[in-house]
């Protein structure tokens, strides 16, 4: 998979940026110049909207003040390649400049064999060259229109699941930006979440994403839910189709656990998902809610074999029996999980799945032999 080297021209002379951009154009190199500022502030407001791979910074007569603005953009975009352009030839500049920061110091006027130079470096650092093409990973996205249905416990042990039964790399993602709680249920401490990786959407490549991908004990990956509100706010749906595409490329099971909200983050992952599983709890509102969005899914041209309904905490003699919501939804129930409070909030409280605190559980069984069949229906 091959990506553009997106580049943001901050410079004040806008003869000096025609250039620059002029030169990006006739070079190809996969660059594509994603913005152009004659100013620090508006630049700097590029860089956040776009996440360029590189910027052309131009360094004036006022060096220190210049070097500030380096390390701003570094502060907040640290994965940024900056070219720093400057007339001045002295080496206590070049030096401050490089030590600042700058990946490149270039000569003003700058001439394209030099910017060349420059890209192609930075390219052969951060363009994910094409490959051999193995299997796509299959995603399984998890969704209710409800909260508090069980669906993080379900997305945590049903990750656990397909790596316990398949013993091949699986992967967790919580999608939920904004109330996540998987490392919770986990209790697994991560040094990078996921909007680490969509900070630096342009420049991602396999081992990027491993180095900010946590391993749980039980052997699944995981990519964790934002620290801050304004970190998940912040994540467009572009990127998490940009992210799980390249995450396809990397692991055979993906499970991502999504948020009660269908925005567009939600959507694209449901989109992209070989399967989503539509949990519920077996109550008028949740019979409701769910067939309020199988007929929204439906509209949007989703096939309905995609879509698997699973219902959680089912009580046996409970009122609504499995016949009566089928018959009400028009569809088929994939599966019913037994309401296993004791094993669910045990697993839970010591941060592990039921699979592994209370194997011989009725949820547990349950869950493992749902994977299985899960398992069958990707083959």
């Amino acid at each position: 998979m091959t990506q553009n080297l997106s580049i943001i021209v901050i410079d004040s002379d806008t003869d000096s940026a025609s250039k620059i951009v002029g030169y990006i154009k006739n070079l190809g190199n996969h660059a594509v110049v994603d913005g152009v500022a004659s100013t620090f502030e508006a630049g700097f407001e590029l860089i956040h909207k776009k996440r360029p791979v590189v910027v052309i910074l131009e360094v004036d007569g006022d060096v220190d003040r210049s070097i500030e603005k380096i390390k701003a953009v570094l502060e907040r975009f640290p994965q940024t390649s900056i070219f720093a352009t400057c007339a001045d030839k002295s080496s206590d500049t070049i030096l401050k400049v490089i030590r600042a920061g700058a990946s490149e110091y270039i000569l003003r006027p700058i001439s394209e064999p030099d910017l060349d130079a420059a890209l192609q470096k930075v390219g052969r650092l951060w363009i994910t060259q094409p490959g051999a093409q193995g299997e796509k990973g299959r995603i399984f996205a998890l969704f209710s229109p409800k909260g508090g249905v069980g669906v993080t416990t379900l997305a945590t042990n049903l990750a656990a699941d397909i790596h316990k039964a398949t013993k091949k790399p699986t992967l967790l993602v919580d999608l939920d930006l904004d109330a996540g709680d998987v490392t919770t249920f986990l209790n697994l401490k991560t040094s990078y979440t996921i909007s680490d990786a969509t900070l630096n959407i342009n420049r991602l490549d396999e081992s990027f994403l491993n180095g900010v991908i946590a391993r749980h004990k039980t052997g699944i990956h995981v990519l964790s839910e934002p620290l801050m509100v304004e970190e998940a706010t912040s994540i467009p749906g572009g990127d998490i189709r940009k992210l799980l595409t390249l995450l396809k490329d990397m692991f055979p099971y993906i499970v991502v656990d999504t948020s009660n909200v269908l925005d567009e983050r939600v959507m694209t992952a449901i989109e992209m998902s070989d399967t989503t599983f539509l949990v519920f709890v077996m109550s008028l509102p949740g019979l409701k809610h769910v067939q309020r969005y199988m007929t929204y899914f439906d509209k949007t041209g989703m096939r309905p074999d995609r879509i698997k309904l699973v219902v959680n905490r089912y009580i046996k003699r409970g009122d609504i029996r499995i016949e009566d919501a089928e018959r009400v939804l028009d569809h088929k129930l994939f599966w019913s999980l037994p309401n296993d409070y004791d094993a669910a909030i045990s697993a839970l409280n010591k941060g592990t799945p039921v699979s592994s605190y209370k194997p011989r559980s009725p949820l547990s069984a349950s869950i493992a032999d749902m994977t299985k069949s899960i398992l069958k229906l990707n083959k």
